[in-house]
């Protein structure tokens, strides 16, 4: 909510400059303050975006830059979606407490949260992200939240001329489905990493296995969870999506990963446009199975 709520405020200052926006009472909410919420909405309250630390248990709203996964100098010969993974890795490791990265939780977490960082920079034709997390040991409960000021899931979608929907609801529907893709027409440009139209329909499910999965674009939103589907009509400049786990439920990664892939491979073959183009194997595979 922080993520979306800083965006929108941020966005609507930047279109209407003239637009007068006060925060009273700001000092009582100590948790946005130290979270950075305030520095995003354009405030100078709190603490800055990037300022605080985090903990083992959560991390403050932190804005991502793709030329930041560029470290070294050789790291240009490297594909992006694996420096996307060694900076999902090491989120996912504050988050999860586990140092091993050997948990099903820290599994979980980071196969999620590559997989949105990478539709970020693949789909949105935007090169930064913001994203947050928070670790609630006493609920059992994760989640994380990443969003983009970027093109949208509609316009995403509308790249590739099989999926141009007339609104945001179609558009986001369409995109949780599995091999639906604004990209999947295209050649594949890499023998590891290639878009298939995999990554969001493989997290919804990771996730609706007792959490949740919100997402939002343009002028819709779409909740899941275990047992229901509710739609929004919302406005949100990019797209925006959060996370959520029970930790003791996630379950066997790998072979969940491996029961939605073949649940997914059965879907596509009924999407018209689909193309049908099965999920590229490293995106179907956890980081320390390829490593």
């Amino acid at each position: 909510m922080m993520l979306f709520l800083g965006k929108k405020i941020a966005h609507l200052k930047t279109k209407c400059p003239h637009l007068k926006v006060i925060f009273n009472g700001w000092e009582h909410h100590p948790y946005a303050s130290h979270m950075g919420f305030f520095d995003l909405c354009g405030f100078v309250h709190g603490k800055t975006i990037g300022q605080a630390w985090g903990s083992k248990q959560y991390l403050p709203i932190t804005r991502l830059k793709k030329e930041e996964l560029y470290e070294k100098d050789f790291d240009k010969y490297e594909e992006m979606q694996d420096l996307v993974q060694r900076r999902v890795d090491r989120i996912s490791e504050v988050v999860t407490r586990d140092p091993e990265r050997r948990s099903v939780f820290f599994d979980a977490l980071s196969f999620s949260i590559r997989e949105v960082f990478r539709n970020v920079f693949e789909h949105g034709e935007t090169d930064e992200l913001y994203y947050c997390a928070q670790y609630w040991p006493k609920s059992d409960k994760v989640e994380f939240a990443v969003g983009d000021a970027g093109i949208g899931i509609r316009t995403s979608l509308g790249q590739n001329p099989n999926f141009r929907f007339n609104s945001d609801k179609a558009a986001l529907e369409a995109a949780l489905l599995p091999s639906v893709s604004g990209k999947t027409h295209q050649p594949r440009r890499s023998e590891n990493w290639f878009n298939s139209g995999y990554g969001l329909y493989m997290i919804n499910r990771l996730a609706r296995n007792g959490g949740s999965f919100v997402i939002a674009s343009g002028e819709s939103a779409i909740c899941l969870t275990p047992r229901t589907k509710t739609n929004f009509t919302t406005s949100f400049n990019g797209t925006i999506l959060r996370v959520s786990f029970r930790v003791s439920e996630i379950g066997d990664v790998q072979k969940r990963l491996a029961e939605f892939r073949k649940d997914g491979a059965e879907i596509a073959t009924m999407i018209k446009g689909s193309g049908n183009r099965p999920p590229s194997a490293m995106s179907m595979l956890l980081r320390r199975d390829y490593r």
